[in-house]
C-alpha cells in the first residue's frame, strides 16, 4: 500500500513538472510576442504636490498559446515608463498580478496613475503646447515573470 501511494505521488510529481515547463514555455512565447499599446490618457491631477495622469494599457496576445493562469505573483507588471517623442515624461510602479492574455485576444490594464515628471512636461508645453496625438507617447513596460526580468519598448 505504502509503495502505492509513493508511486501515485512520484507520478503526480513528475507530471507536474512537465506541466510547469510546459506553461514556462507557453509564457515566455506570449511574453516575447505581445503587443500593447497606451489608450485613454485622463484627468491631469495634482496630488502631494505632485502631478498625476491616468491612462489605461492595453495588451494583445498574437500567438497561440494562453497566459491564463492566475498568476499568484509569478507574473508581475512592476513598472511602467511613459515618453512623449523620446523624452520620458512620467513612471509608475505597479503590482499587478492579475494578467490574463488568452490566446489570440487583448488584456486591458485600466486606471494606471503615473507621476509626471514636472520639467519634461514643462519643457514640452513651451516648445509646442499638449499632444494629444497618442502616436507621439511612447510605452517601456517591466515584467517580472517566471524568475526573469522582461523590460518591453512600444
Amino acid at each position: 500500500m505504502a509503495k502505492e501511494i509513493l508511486k501515485i505521488v512520484g507520478l503526480s510529481a513528475v507530471a507536474f513538472t512537465f506541466f510547469a515547463f510546459k506553461k514556462k514555455a507557453d509564457f515566455t512565447k506570449v511574453i516575447e510576442e505581445m503587443t500593447f499599446d497606451l489608450r485613454n490618457i485622463r484627468q491631469l491631477h495634482t496630488s502631494k504636490g505632485k502631478f498625476y495622469f491616468d491612462f489605461d494599457l492595453g495588451f494583445h496576445n498574437p500567438t497561440e498559446y494562453d497566459m491564463t493562469l492566475y498568476t499568484a505573483g509569478l507574473i508581475k507588471l512592476k513598472k511602467i515608463a511613459v515618453s512623449y517623442k523620446g523624452k520620458l515624461i512620467g513612471v509608475t510602479t505597479s503590482e499587478v498580478t492579475k494578467f490574463e492574455l488568452p490566446a489570440k485576444s487583448n488584456y486591458l490594464v485600466t486606471d494606471i496613475k503615473a507621476e509626471l515628471l514636472l520639467l519634461n512636461v514643462v519643457s514640452q508645453f513651451l516648445n509646442g503646447g499638449i499632444d494629444t496625438n497618442i502616436e507621439n507617447y511612447q510605452i517601456q513596460i517591466t515584467i517580472e515573470a517566471l524568475g526573469k526580468t522582461w523590460i518591453i519598448d512600444k
